[in-house]
């Protein structure tokens, strides 16, 4: 007797041939899939100890969230009229005033949002740039994502210089702050590798991550070409460490870069952080050069809609008709951002169509590709993940198709891909157990959750002198354009 049949439904393999079952079936028996066909041939071939009628429903594979935060999810909108400042504002609140559990409740929020959006795998950098001065952070969000049930790949590695690097800590109610070196964070990062990597039956896996893959420019947008004036011996020290750790403990890289850092990482072979075992998440501003170099190392990119798509694009397209694996994430959920992933290939597909004005780019299919199995590969789990096939991990989600928004019952991808919206799902199973039934989730108490994480959010707020920037502008109602007419951000304030 198998542990689970899921019968009836409409299944979208997303496996090599891309096959698409009409009254299909999907087998699933310790974690994994054990066979997909018709739904007359399993239901004649199996007994399981539990079959879900999934008539009326899209059954597919799990999405994959290839980049995210840790933490955001307790700072949704906080600082939106303040968006020049936002980053220093987060990086100061991440570094100096949340606590050790901050991690634990807002680990709890952000897998729950992901899993009722029908994301069975998300990555998480921790903080806005990410923090690893200690382990501990990394292990009790990881420890949250393991008990909603939920995979997460935890990012932890070191930020941009100056060093060595303030970080606080609160014990007891007090803030304890001291100076850490940068081989400090690297051996932070290890420890954080060393436990979480393939941990928790491999539903949570840990890659080092460095803030960016050059740090000696800009490190949020691109740097003009006359102003890359080459490799700095921090840029190299650091390139030279991510490959020594990655190697150590046989995990990826995972990073961001912009327009002139591919240019430079280049220029030390030996140890670019680039290539088939790295992933890169924005790409945005990089030059035609540098995609190429992108798609001839097999460096895996991802890339996140938003506005800032419209002043510097990442060439998603250029990419993909290069051969390289680009998937699409949310880069969420602060500060306006949801794990929706049905939203994400929609504004994806609208902003590549209006900068190239051509409505015929990025067709569903492919973009349904770009969160299942190219996601997957981005993130190096393509061999068990990204597609329902025989042997592959049972990561399934099934989204309620009988509704008025997504009737009538055909097209289902166009369907699925202009429609549809996280709250329609209905089903989630990953490792062949089911954490989402019927929109109820199974093994966490939600309400208790929420709760915590709305007083930890609202301590946080608290301690950080965030409510200044949760205020709305006198432009906020009745104005085609804001103002904030006030200096709410000082510098001074945050060293």
């Amino acid at each position: 007797m198998i542990d689970l049949l899921l019968v009836h439904g409409v299944v979208i393999t997303m496996d090599a041939q891309r096959r698409i079952l009409e009254d299909g079936a999907v087998a699933i028996h310790n974690g994994r899939i054990l066979a997909v066909d018709d739904t007359a041939v399993l239901i004649g071939k199996y007994e399981a100890k539990k079959v879900i009628d999934c008539k009326h429903h899209c059954v597919l594979p799990g999405f994959i969230d290839a980049h995210g935060h840790g933490g955001h999810s307790m700072f949704k909108t906080i600082a939106m009229e303040n968006l020049s400042f936002w980053m220093p504002i987060m990086t100061h609140t991440y570094k100096h005033n949340v606590t050790d559990e901050f991690w634990y409740y807002e680990g709890k929020l952000n897998a729950l949002e992901r899993l009722r959006a029908g994301v069975t795998t998300g990555v998480c950098v921790l903080g806005s740039m990410p923090r690893s001065d200690d382990p501990v952070f990394a292990l009790n969000h990881a420890k949250a994502y393991a008990e909603v049930g939920v995979r997460e790949i935890v990012c932890t590695g070191p930020c941009n210089p100056p060093w060595p690097h303030p970080f606080s800590r609160w014990v007891d109610g007090k803030k304890i702050t001291r100076e850490v070196t940068y081989d400090e964070v690297l051996h932070g990062a290890e420890a954080v590798i060393e436990a979480l990597n393939h941990s928790h039956e491999d539903r949570i896996r840990a890659f080092i991550t460095p803030f960016v893959i050059v740090t000696s420019v800009n490190p949020s947008g691109a740097t003009p070409a006359d102003q890359l004036y080459g490799l700095t011996a921090h840029d190299r020290y650091q390139a030279k460490r991510i490959r020594e750790i990655a190697r150590k403990y046989n995990t990826r890289i995972h990073s961001d870069a912009f327009g002139g850092m591919i240019h430079l990482a280049i220029q030390d072979k030996e140890n670019a952080l680039l290539g088939p075992d790295v992933h890169l998440q924005h790409c945005r501003g990089i030059s035609f050069d540098e995609a190429r170099i992108l798609a001839e190392t097999g460096t895996n990119v991802s890339s996140a809609p938003g506005v800032s798509q419209m002043f510097e694009r990442t060439p998603i397209t250029e990419l993909i008709e290069m051969g390289a694996t680009v998937a699409i994430t949310t880069d969420g959920t602060s500060p306006s951002a949801t794990f929706d992933m049905f939203q994400a290939m929609r504004k994806t597909q609208m902003i590549h169509q209006a900068a190239l004005r051509d409505t015929y780019y990025l067709p569903p299919g492919k973009l349904l590709e770009m969160v299942t199995i190219d996601a997957a590969r981005c993130v190096g789990w393509d061999d068990e993940l990204g597609s329902l096939e025989v042997g592959k991990k049972a990561d399934v989600i099934t989204v309620d198709m009988n509704q008025p928004h997504l009737a009538p019952a055909f097209m289902y991808v166009h369907r699925l891909v202009y429609q549809a919206v996280a709250s329609d799902v209905d089903n989630v199973i990953v490792d062949g157990r089911l954490v989402l039934e019927n929109r109820q989730v199974l093994h966490v108490d939600e309400k208790t959750a929420l709760a915590e994480a709305n007083e930890e959010a609202l301590r946080t707020i608290e301690r950080a002198d965030l409510k200044k920037y949760m205020q709305p502008t006198k432009y906020f109602w009745g104005h085609a354009r804001n103002y904030v007419d006030e200096k709410r951000f000082d510098p001074e304030t945050l060293r």
